[in-house]
């Protein structure tokens, strides 16, 4: 009979610990996702990105002329569909 008590106690023991190792999972996993979500929120809050803000051609064409560093070319841009090249060891 003790032997019978012993093992109902082990098995209740043992059902404890899983349901509190099924919600550590869980904690664990939901916090994991927020933290995530927080850093993601965060970086993206602190890290400069582009603007969203546009200048018009106009007023950079007219600009880009009279400042002696900035030209606008007339030569058209054309894209190439070769393969690409790796070059390594250079001196």
């Amino acid at each position: 009979m003790e032997t019978r008590d012993t093992t109902q106690d082990r098995v209740r023991a043992r059902d404890a610990a899983m349901r509190l190792l099924n919600r550590l999972t869980t904690g664990a996993a939901v916090s994991a996702v927020i933290g995530v979500g927080l850093f993601g929120a965060v970086s993206a809050y602190t890290i400069p990105g582009t603007a969203s803000t546009s200048t018009s051609t106009a007023s950079s064409s007219s600009s880009a002329s009279s400042s002696p560093g900035l030209q606008t070319s007339t030569t058209p841009v054309n894209s190439s569909s070769s393969s690409g090249v790796a070059v390594s060891g250079g001196s």
